[in-house]
């Protein structure tokens, strides 16, 4: 393997960790897994997504039981999308991962010159499975 593309890749992983995207995103994260109702709405969450994966892979399902359990979830769920804390979250996430899509948008752009501006593909469907 090619050492210089190897230690220009840390470099780059380096300017995007002091990016304030990605110091936003980890400080809303670390804020997050301290705040108490949402870790509990999360806790409680996952409890009824495996009490639903459980209910639905036994022998004779019960489908009323599977049913209650599936709406609890979905309560639970849009409790958590209504938590400030979750939506800020949210927001910071959204912002790096759109950082992202321009690095990545770059880094496509100069591996593949003749691609489609912006796309990320370049047409060429010869050994890739994305669009299918």
């Amino acid at each position: 393997m090619n050492q210089s593309v190897i230690e220009k890749a840390q470099e780059l992983a380096k300017v995007i960790s002091l990016s304030p995207e990605y110091i936003t995103m980890r400080a809303t994260e670390d804020a997050a897994n301290q705040e108490q109702e949402l870790t509990a709405l999360f806790d409680e969450y996952n409890a009824l997504r495996a009490e639903v994966e459980k209910l639905s892979m036994e022998k004779e399902p019960d489908f009323e039981q599977i049913g209650d359990a599936s709406r609890q979830l979905e309560t639970v769920q849009e409790q958590i999308k209504a938590q400030p804390m979750y939506i800020a979250l949210q927001g910071a996430r959204k912002q790096f991962s759109g950082m992202m899509a321009q690095v990545n948008a770059e880094l496509s752009a100069v591996l593949n010159p003749g691609g489609v501006s912006g796309a990320g593909c370049g047409g060429n469907c010869a050994g890739c499975s994305g669009c299918n």
